[in-house]
């Protein structure tokens, strides 16, 4: 596809989509904002989304009239930003971060908490490096 880049791609797709969304809703009563129906907040939510991928398509188009093209997606993307994890492991990384979660974020008890993280670390473990064999990063610890 050299005529268009990928915002052109993507805000089409999502316009047609969003339209898409629209004339379904249509099919339900759409009341006012007053009085709600139920098929308003998915005209709604469909005509934003329409709305926002024409605004999309829009800068893809003026990015496209300016030179850029279609380029490998992920080019200069910077995948060893995790610092942590390269440095703690996946399964210590993956402890701290929901032991954070259900601390910070969702106060639990600090028993919730430990158990909680430590059976998600173990069957995150499970899945992704026995069953999936997939290569995690090891910690300090060879865990």
């Amino acid at each position: 596809m050299p005529d268009v880049n990928h915002d052109q791609l993507s805000g089409g797709l999502f316009f047609v989509l969003g339209c898409a969304i629209c004339l379904h809703s249509l099919q339900y009563r759409l009341g006012t904002l007053a009085a709600p129906e139920s098929g308003l907040m998915p005209f709604l939510s469909g005509a934003a989304i329409a709305l926002l991928a024409a605004l999309g398509f829009l800068l893809g188009t003026l990015r496209r009239l300016r030179g850029e093209g279609w380029r490998p997606l992920f080019r200069g993307v910077a995948w060893r930003r995790g610092l942590l994890q390269t440095r703690l492991g996946f399964t210590l990384t993956t402890v701290l971060f929901i032991g954070f979660l259900l601390r910070a974020i969702f106060p639990q008890r600090w028993s919730v908490v430990i158990v909680t993280a430590v059976l998600t670390a173990v069957i995150a473990y499970l899945v992704f490096e026995v069953w999936l064999q997939a290569q995690l990063p090891m910690g300090p610890f060879g865990i």
